[in-house]
């Protein structure tokens, strides 16, 4: 302060009793806050979030997937099991096998003739030269000379010999009495009576050019 120019005093007198003094910078201060905070474009300020408001009572509890315990098995529980009933053992089967019936001799020399034809009426047949009067017997399957034939002889059917395949004539024979023949061999008789002829027996003669229908 200079010389010769009046002391000024302070106005000490105090403001509106209550009201804060605020500067000209701390108004322009907040003016320019509040235009920031406002959205753009609008004049109105921007609105500030409101906080949850938490509610004094408590939460019930969250409900848990509890399930009932499972009870444990019991002896009594388990399926009962039928028990099977005793086997007793399988009689054996005996298997018998089927005895075969026994042909007849005429039956046994009949399986020995292929293609028989029966002649009823029993035609003659003549040989013009000695040929054999053969019989088939049964028993042995062997072929027997009974003796030689010439000359008429009746014929009560035509066959084939399946042994060898021939041609024949089967001839009822009266056994040692026909065709001259009656003084055959004990051997052969025998055999005959064997295979159960006894007074009658089919021979045949084999078809040659010696022996011709009369």
């Amino acid at each position: 302060m200079s010389c010769g120019e009046p002391l000024r005093v302070r106005d000490r007198s105090p403001g509106p009793v209550g009201t804060p003094l605020i500067s000209q910078a701390a108004r322009q201060t907040a003016t320019a806050l509040a235009g920031r905070t406002a959205a753009p474009g609008t004049g109105s300020p921007a609105r500030t979030a409101t906080p949850a408001v938490q509610s004094d009572s408590p939460e019930p509890p969250a409900a848990t997937n509890t399930a009932p315990p499972t009870a444990a098995p019991t002896d009594t529980d388990a399926p009962t099991r039928a028990t099977p009933a005793p086997v007793s053992p399988a009689t054996p089967v005996v298997i018998v096998p089927a005895t075969p019936v026994p042909q007849t001799s005429e039956q046994r020399w009949r399986a020995q003739q292929e293609d028989r034809q029966v002649l009823e009426e029993r035609p003659l047949y003549t040989a013009r030269s000695p040929v054999p009067l053969l019989w088939w017997d049964p028993a042995t399957g062997q072929v027997l000379e009974i003796g030689l034939i010439r000359g008429d002889f009746p014929v009560q059917a035509r066959f084939t010999f399946r042994p060898t395949g021939q041609p024949a004539l089967e001839v009822p024979y009266r056994i040692n009495a026909d065709f001259g023949l009656t003084a055959v061999s004990e051997a052969v008789l025998q055999r005959l009576r064997a295979a159960g002829y006894t007074e009658f027996a089919e021979t045949f003669v084999i078809v040659s050019d010696a022996v011709q229908p009369r």
